[in-house]
């Protein structure tokens, strides 16, 4: 048996033109970097991130990887090379690339162990490069209640340019809930005066915190001015716009005469999803009209495609099912009618009805 390369031989291979021996490297790599031994799992993680912080590395691409992939959890006394290795390196990336991701993990798994290093990343959130301050976003947006110290730095953000701003609402999306007084009036601004992507994520994002506010029986920010804001995204042409509207709407209640004329119009959407969650948002505001349980049954019954089924099911599958209690004996009545998936779900329904 030949002799087994050492930690840097097995490094310095990640780069060699043969695609073999860069495979074989990644193996191994990967190997002493999963394993149980304390020591070879800190060598091989500081050769790795000693060789993605020399200029001019050709080994970036697989060493990124490598760390997103089994660094965990990373030594505490490499934290602060790691952060600062994967910074030098994250100009260079394209905006959308495999590698500016796995960058952005790696720095995540960081700051997952050591919450102070977040405060290393702060100058990047002001980088000439987008990609880097995109990068930046998403890091914040994956650390949970660590990372609200940091949230002034992705709010700024919002204003950014188009893919800096996308991973911006990513993240407040995803750390609304923990400061809802910060965050719900940048997504209600978000959802004034944006269209597009950036519209539906803020749509989103905004039905998310609501609803994990209610049902966490907490109390819900003033939200002045988000029903005309919804109304006018009614209008958008993008069917999911109009189906994050509905939904909100649903969960404002009690909501203006106009509104409710609005919802009983989307009734007639083209989109079988917008038509099902404007109905069932009506059941929620709990109007009196027959229309919506008509709508439902309709869509329910074996005559509708399974898309149409399908979007019904999703719209009732959504919401509380206490919202969904004047919808019992319509589910009931229809059960009968279907089979498979569809009578499976209803049955589930109705069960969470009792």
């Amino acid at each position: 048996m030949g002799r087994v390369p050492t930690v840097d031989e097995w490094v310095a291979r990640l780069s060699a033109r043969d695609a073999r021996a860069r495979e074989e490297a990644q193996e191994a790599l990967e190997e002493a970097l999963g394993s149980g031994e304390a020591e070879s799992r800190e060598r091989t993680a500081r050769a790795l991130i000693q060789e993605l912080g020399r200029p001019g590395t050709a080994a970036a691409s697989p060493i990124l990887f490598l760390l997103q992939r089994g660094w965990w959890p990373p030594q505490a006394s490499l934290t602060a090379s790691a952060v600062q290795a994967v910074l030098s390196m994250l100009p260079r990336m394209e905006a959308g690339s495999a590698d500016l991701e796995h960058a952005a993990l790696v720095l995540t798994l960081v700051c997952r162990v050591d919450a102070s290093q977040l405060s290393a990343l702060e100058g990047a959130f002001a980088h000439p490069h987008p990609s880097v301050r995109s990068a930046m976003a998403r890091v914040v947006g994956r650390l949970g209640q660590d990372a609200l110290p940091a949230l002034p730095w992705v709010l700024a953000l919002l204003d950014d340019e188009e893919s800096v701003a996308i991973s911006a609402l990513e993240s407040l999306g995803s750390l609304a809930v923990l400061a809802p007084d910060v965050a719900a009036p940048r997504l209600l601004e978000q959802v004034r005066r944006t269209d597009g992507v950036r519209l539906y994520l803020a749509l989103v994002s905004l039905r998310g915190l609501l609803e994990e506010l209610l049902l966490e029986e907490r109390a819900v920010p003033s939200l002045v001015g988000l029903e005309s804001a919804l109304l006018r995204a009614l209008d958008e042409p993008e069917p999911p716009i109009r189906q994050e509207s509905v939904s909100l709407l649903g969960l404002l209640g009690p909501v203006s005469p106009v509104a409710l004329a609005a919802l009983r119009d989307r009734l007639r959407d083209e989109s079988p999803f917008v038509a099902a969650g404007a109905a069932v948002a009506l059941l929620g505001l709990g109007e009196s009209s027959a229309e919506p349980l008509f709508l439902l049954k309709g869509q329910l019954g074996l005559a509708s495609s399974p898309e149409v089924q399908e979007a019904a099911l999703s719209a009732l599958m959504s919401v509380d099912p206490a919202r969904l209690r004047r919808a019992k004996g319509m589910l009931e009545s229809v059960v009968g009618d279907t089979s498979g998936a569809t009578r499976v779900t209803l049955d589930d329904l109705l069960a969470s009805l009792d």
